[in-house]
């Protein structure tokens, strides 16, 4: 998955060379930066201007400088991750001798069931940074037939060469981490390794009892900084950084080294961000071919992947990231199509978890006309007016609010909502579950193909739970749904060919229905869609004649659950019984109505889309309520 993104990756870097450190977020903790040629009290007046704290949900500090200083040098100090500490004990979090990263309660002496004290971690810490400790991680790189001039596993001598390296790591004289190998040798870090011991050792209680002083959480980062003229003739003090980067971050990048190899003078290994391959998760392991790793990558293209996920761990969380292509990690200068990268990163470990590659653009057009299907007034008495949907973050919200009671929102496919009695029932939970996909399709990639099939069904089943279930559901906000999902329907529909939808059928038996009640004489139903709609308003008017505190959605169950046209009609004959006495025995409209839909027989079972005409009736503004022009 990641190495499909560093193609793209790489483009930005060309373009940016530090995109990564400049996009890099820093820690909560207190970020202090020391000299090293100065003692605690030569330097402590000078704290503000050496010192940042870091707090969550907080602006950066607005130190430009000394930020940018700090993410740099926070950056190449910085762990692959926790199972690859360079302290065994796992107390010291950074990677190198300049730096320092402990928590809080470690360094203060706070934390309680401590093994060690805060200087018995530093030695132990630095001590593993000692140049042999480095070269022996180096060494693991190379396959055992490649160490020591090819000597296998034999190992106890090493011979050293005239570049002062062991000659198992003369594979690397030639690459591009030569001048780093060189560095470790270099009898200057050892010096330089030597003054941070004895300044710990001079310093680090004065230095403790001054940050028991201060307000912070989480994190003590130490750097240690040189005078120019104490690295004359040797690269910048970042550059040192960067150094002690590589020499940590080589040995560490692959999953396990049991699996390199060299290639044509290349070595490769086990990607470390894609797979896993230790003795508690070998299912990847390939039992009956010759090559036991699923998949290999050269040295640069497994740094490569490890920045590419840092950078995507700047993106949003718990949100499905589009990546174009060419364009994901920085603008392109080109305008030629191209798909995109869907990148879904988890908040709390800052892994990958969902990842699909998509042949559509990142950029996305929507225009849903938010129709007025039933014909609803507002209450001016004006039809109502929703406008249009035009992006998908408006598109997603109306859906997710109308439909699913606002459990659709920000990357919903990776969720899961719970069941909240009368507020989101186990069959909202199910729906949710069995559509998130579909609509994920549809507003993530602009195809309607998943959804399409399964839309109608979806969300006239989600309305009517609302109906009888959710005791806060209000009518005139499921009418508004019920508008919203008709107006979708006919646009997905419309892709398929522009057949007749409900939309049509709905629009037209209403006018219809409302020229028949306000005519005279006889009048009859001329189809299914009428009885059903004008039965739907009859349930609707009858159940207003309660005089009950409290009128819920659970009332219009029993119509609801009618097996068939003719049980509609018993229940619908069985409320008349029950509400009589509140009906004006010359009200020519309900009569009109009533009279037509127990005098029909409906040709067709209660088939789902008549169960929608039946609907629809109840959510319509009611059409026995209205007034004619000649009266009652």
């Amino acid at each position: 998955m990641i190495k499909d993104l560093v193609v793209g990756f790489q483009q930005a870097q060309q373009q940016f060379p530090s995109i990564v450190q400049d996009n890099y977020k820093l820690k909560e903790g207190i970020y202090i930066r020391l000299n090293l040629d100065q003692s605690w009290e030569e330097q402590s007046a000078a704290f503000d201007e050496n010192h940042l704290i870091i707090r969550v949900k907080e602006d950066e500090p607005q130190n430009v400088e000394l930020l940018k200083w700090f993410k740099r040098r926070d950056y190449y100090s910085s762990l692959v991750s926790m199972n690859k500490s360079v302290d065994k004990n796992k107390q010291v979090h950074s990677n190198n001798p300049y730096s320092l990263f402990i928590k809080r309660e470690v360094f203060l002496g706070e934390k309680q069931g401590a093994k060690s004290t805060l200087a018995e971690d530093i030695d132990r810490y630095l001590l593993a940074t000692d140049v042999e400790q480095v070269r022996q991680k180096w060494l693991e790189l190379i396959p055992n037939e490649k160490r020591n001039g090819g000597k296998g596993k034999n190992r106890e001598k090493v011979d050293q060469t005239l570049d002062g390296l062991p000659e198992g790591l003369q594979f690397f004289i030639r690459s591009q981490y030569a001048e780093a190998l060189a560095y470790v040798n270099n009898s200057r870090r050892k010096q330089w390794k030597g003054r941070i011991i004895q300044w710990y050792a001079d310093n680090l209680v004065k230095l403790t009892d001054f940050i028991t002083e201060l307000s912070f959480k989480n994190y003590v980062k130490l750097f240690f900084t040189l005078d120019s003229s104490a690295i004359s003739n040797y690269p910048t003090c970042e550059q040192l950084y960067a150094f002690e980067y590589l020499l940590y971050t080589i040995p560490k990048i692959y999953n396990c080294n049991d699996y390199n190899q060299i290639v044509n003078e290349e070595l490769v290994g086990l990607p470390s961000f894609d797979m896993t391959m230790n003795s508690k998760k070998p299912f990847m392991e390939h039992k009956t071919m010759r090559i036991e790793a699923p998949d290999r990558v050269s040295l640069q293209q497994a740094i490569l992947a490890k920045e590419a996920t840092e950078l995507l761990a700047t993106r949003p969380k718990y949100a499905t990231n589009r990546l174009g292509y060419d364009s994901g990690f920085a603008p392109s200068s080109e305008d030629s199509p191209e798909g995109t990268f869907h990148v879904y990163m988890d908040g709390k470990y800052n892994e990958l978890v969902g990842f699909e590659n998509v042949p559509f653009p990142p950029t996305l057009s929507f225009n849903v006309e938010w129709q007025n299907c039933l014909q609803l007034k507002d209450r001016e008495g004006d039809l109502k007016y929703y406008g249009s949907i035009q992006n998908a973050e408006a598109l997603q919200k109306a859906i997710s609010g109308r439909f699913f009671r606002g459990r659709m929102n920000g990357s919903f496919i990776m969720n899961e909502p719970d069941v909240k009695n009368k507020e989101f029932t186990a069959i909202m939970v199910a729906l949710f579950l069995q559509s998130r996909q579909a609509f994920h399709d549809w507003l993530y990639k602009g195809t309607t193909i998943s959804l399409r099939p399964i839309f109608a069904k979806v969300t006239l089943r989600l309305l009517k739970e609302q109906l009888i279930h959710v005791e806060t559901s209000r009518m005139a906000d499921l009418a508004d749904a019920f508008n919203l999902r008709l107006s979708i329907e006919a646009l997905i529909d419309d892709e398929e060919g522009g057949k007749r939808n409900m939309a049509d059928r709905i629009e037209k038996t209403v006018t219809s229905l409302r020229d028949k009640l306000e005519g005279e004489g006889i009048v009859i139903c001329s189809n299914d869609d009428e009885f059903y709609f004008m039965a739907g308003q009859l349930a609707c008017y009858l159940m207003s004649q309660s005089k009950a505190a409290k009128k819920t959605g659970q009332m219009y169950e029993p119509f609801l659950r009618a097996k068939n046209g003719q049980h509609l009609k018993k229940r619908l004959e069985d409320a008349y019984m029950h509400y009589k006495h509140e009906i004006f025995l010359g009200h020519r409209k309900f009569n009109h109505a009533f009279s037509m839909v127990m005098g029909y027989v409906p040709e067709q079972g209660n088939e789902e889309s008549l169960r929608e005409l039946f609907i629809a009736g109840l959510f319509a503004d009611n059409l026995i309520f209205e007034k004619s022009v000649k009266g009652v």
